[in-house]
């Protein structure tokens, strides 16, 4: 970083989970300040206060966005807000980060990338897994044909989520909520940015098993790409197998912390443990690691678990690659080879802010703006569409990966 560098001013609108994951890191970076914090949780902007006396606070929207000491707006509110929070941000000349998936349908995100156009700002999507360098080296690969022709992407993923404590609007059968919004945005995401973007059709399928949790709590889609690459995904979050058992070195299914989300909800006190949980699971809660200041970075816990919570094979002509802990495992056509990636305290979302930032300071090509948000949430409202009509679905608002 040189003295001409600017810093950018970071306004945070939302401090749930997903901005307490982002704080530590935009707090770190020397191109990003903390300036500003938005929240409609007093004690919750009070936690936040205490850990960055320097910021300023706002119980609203419009007073973040108006501050002068702000750049970006980092938009990390419920996704049924999302669109009116970007509009006053752009209104106010700032640019926007936003949580995926950035709206919940396909007008919403053309509005908001007119309106990001219109008012001369950037607009960029939060898909901070895709940016992480086991998926970086993979879609290296697949553009230099270092292993031949990219072939097929498949990943596995089956965990606890839907059990855990979740938010009123993360249960709510409509668009936003459910496993599929909120957990297949980075694997659409991941698989999209290996394979180029550019996904042809799809078939595939949300369900909902429990009636007692009213949402999506499993998926599974097959996607054909336009060079005819080929994916498949598959999603469950009904805590019965977990599929780090397959990943991780040591990993073993343990019966007395067997279904242990599931154990809790069903053991709860009262109808208002749940939100009470998940509110505790927001900045500076009870139920996660508080992100502290500067002098204590390792308060961000890696993003790298997410990727690592299932397996990864990547199929090219001439090898299959599978991300590991210390990089990617190679299984080429006469041996086994290990490509070691990642630095030691950066992750996905470093990548993330350190290509917005190069952005706005250098005016070089966004990855993952609000085109590319938007060919993603295409891709979650073809499956619940698939689903629905049991047939493949062809898409029409696809973009290519910007390497």
């Amino acid at each position: 970083m040189t003295s001409k560098d600017p810093v950018v001013g970071v306004g945070i609108i939302g401090l749930g989970g997903a901005s307490g994951a982002m704080i530590p890191k935009f707090a770190k970076n020397p191109h990003f300040k903390l300036a500003a914090a938005g929240d409609i949780d007093e004690e919750i902007l009070g936690r936040f206060h205490k850990d960055y006396p320097d910021t300023e606070i706002y119980n609203d929207a419009a007073g973040l966005v108006a501050s002068k000491s702000v750049d970006l707006v980092y938009i990390a509110t419920p996704t049924n807000f999302h669109a009116e929070h970007a509009r006053m941000a752009f209104e106010a000349k700032k640019h926007v980060l936003i949580e995926k998936p950035m709206t919940i349908d396909i007008e919403g995100s053309q509005a908001m990338i007119a309106t990001a156009k219109r008012n001369g700002v950037l607009l960029g999507v939060n898909v901070k897994h895709s940016f992480e360098p086991r998926v970086l080296r993979l879609r290296q690969m697949a553009r230099d044909g270092e292993l031949g022709r990219l072939r097929m992407i498949n990943n596995w993923r089956f965990q606890d989520w839907l059990y855990r404590p979740r938010t009123p609007e993360e249960l709510m059968p409509e668009p936003g909520g459910g496993i599929l919004w909120r957990q297949g945005p980075h694997q659409f995401d991941i698989i999209r940015t290996i394979a180029g973007g550019m996904v042809r059709s799809l078939r595939g399928t949300a369900d909902t098993w429990d009636p007692a949790r009213r949402v999506p709590g499993a998926h599974a889609a097959f996607l054909d790409f336009e060079d005819g690459t080929l994916a498949t995904a598959v999603y469950s979050g009904y805590d019965h197998y977990d599929t780090r058992e397959l990943v991780e070195t040591g990993y073993f299914p343990d019966a007395k912390t067997h279904a242990a989300a599931r154990r809790e909800l069903s053991e709860a006190p009262n109808a208002a443990w749940e939100g009470d949980a998940a509110r505790e699971e927001r900045y500076g809660g009870s139920r996660r690691r508080s992100a502290l200041p500067p002098a204590a970075p390792a308060s961000a816990p890696s993003s790298r678990g997410w990727i690592m919570g299932g397996p990864w094979i990547v199929s090219f002509d001439r090898g299959d690659v599978r991300m590991s802990a210390n990089g990617l495992t190679v299984y080429g056509d006469e041996k086994i080879s290990e490509i070691p990636l990642g630095v030691k305290g950066e992750d996905g979302r470093d990548g993330r802010i350190n290509t917005y930032y190069e952005a706005i300071a250098h005016d070089r090509p966004l990855p993952a703006d609000g085109s590319w948000g938007m060919a993603t949430l295409e891709v979650l409202l073809s499956i619940e569409r698939s689903g629905r009509e049991r047939k493949e679905v062809f898409l029409k608002h696809q973009t290519p990966t910007v390497d």
